[in-house]
C-alpha cells in the first residue's frame, strides 16, 4: 500500500483510517514505534494514538523494558553459553539501588523504549506483565489475558498469547531489529532464552529469562516481505504482520539457517551463543539454580 497522507500534522482520524485500512480493528496488536518517524507533529499527541486504537476496539501491547531492575549475578546463576562472555561486563558494572519490581511499577528504560510505550504504561487501565527486565504492558479489553501469564521464566508468554488470539505485530516507523517477537520465534525454533538477574520480592537474586542481540533481525526482511501489509501515515512507514504467521516463518527460517539472526559483529557473544542454542540449563535450574 502506498502513502495515504502528506507531510502535515497527523491527527487521530488519520490513525483510525490506517487501522481500518490494515484490517486490524478489534484485534490484539503489539506495537513497536518511533514517534520521530511521523515527520510532523501529532495533532492529538501520543494519547491520540492510544485513543484511535481504543476507538477501533483494539487491545494494544507494547514492550516496557526496565533495565534499572537488573542486578549483579551470583555464581550459581551464571551458566555457560549465556551470551555473557566471561561475565566481566555484568560482574564489574554498577547497579541501581532500587526496590524489587512489581507490576504496579512505572519504571521504564524510556531512552530505549521510546515515548509511546511510556505513554501506554502511564495510561489509566494499563496492565503490566510480571517481568522485571522485559515486561510487556497492554491496554484494552484483552489486556489482562495478553500479559497476565508473563513471569520471570516465561518472558514471551504475552507474545504466545498474541499468536493464540490471532493478533498482529505493527512496526510503526521501525524495522525488524525492534520486533521482539523474533526472540519468541527463536524460542519456538528451539533456542533457550538467555539468563539475566533481578531481585524477587525478598531481595534474593533470582534468574529471569531475557532476549539477546536483535541487530541481525533485519536479515529476515526478504523472507517476510510478501506477508507484510504496508501503509504510510504522515512520514511514518507502518508494516503489519499476522503474529502467528510471522512466528511460523521466522522460526522455520531460524531452524533452517541458524546464522540468519546473527548481527554483523562476528565476535558478538549473544549472537554466537544464540546460534548454538543458548544456555544449557539443568532441569532444576528454575527451582534450585545450577
Amino acid at each position: 500500500m502506498g502513502s495515504m497522507f502528506g507531510s502535515v500534522e497527523v491527527g487521530k482520524g488519520e490513525i483510525v483510517s490506517a487501522i481500518n485500512t490494515l484490517g486490524i480493528s478489534g484485534s490484539d496488536v503489539c506495537i513497536h514505534s518511533s514517534m520521530r518517524s511521523f515527520g510532523a507533529p501529532l495533532k492529538h499527541g501520543l494519547q491520540g494514538i492510544v485513543d484511535a486504537f481504543m476507538e477501533r476496539h483494539c487491545t494494544i501491547m507494547v514492550p516496557t523494558f526496565s533495565d534499572i531492575y537488573e542486578v549483579r549475578p551470583t555464581k550459581e546463576l551464571m551458566p555457560q553459553q549465556n551470551g555473557a562472555g566471561d561475565y566481566s561486563f555484568f560482574l564489574e558494572q554498577s547497579y541501581a539501588e532500587i526496590s524489587p519490581f512489581d507490576v504496579s511499577s512505572k519504571e521504564i528504560s524510556a531512552g530505549d523504549m521510546g515515548a509511546f510505550p511510556k505513554c501506554v504504561l502511564e495510561t489509566a487501565g494499563s496492565v503490566r506483565g510480571n517481568h522485571p527486565l522485559n515486561s510487556f504492558t497492554a491496554l484494552g479489553v484483552n489486556a489482562k489475558r495478553l500479559v497476565g501469564r508473563q513471569s520471570f521464566k516465561d518472558v514471551y508468554a504475552p507474545l504466545k498469547q498474541l499468536c493464540a488470539d490471532d493478533g498482529y505485530v505493527l512496526l510503526m516507523g521501525v524495522g525488524l531489529d525492534r520486533a521482539t517477537i523474533i526472540h519468541y520465534a527463536e524460542q519456538v525454533a528451539g533456542r533457550t532464552p538467555f539468563v539475566r538477574w533481578a531481585y524477587d520480592e525478598n531481595r534474593k537474586v533470582v534468574p529471569v529469562s531475557a532476549g539477546g542481540c536483535s541487530e541481525g533481525f533485519r536479515n529476515l526482511d526478504g523472507i517476510l516481505d510478501i506477508y507484510a501489509k504496508r501503509i504510510t501515515v504522515g512520514s511514518s512507514r507502518w508494516v503489519c504482520y499476522k503474529a502467528q504467521e510471522f512466528v511460523d516463518i521466522c522460526s522455520r527460517a531460524i531452524r533452517n539457517m541458524p546464522n540468519i539472526t546473527h548481527c554483523d559483529d562476528k565476535d558478538c557473544d549473544r549472537c554466537n551463543d544464540a546460534v548454538k542454542g543458548g544456555p544449557q540449563l539443568p532441569d532444576d535450574f528454575w527451582t534450585n539454580g545450577l
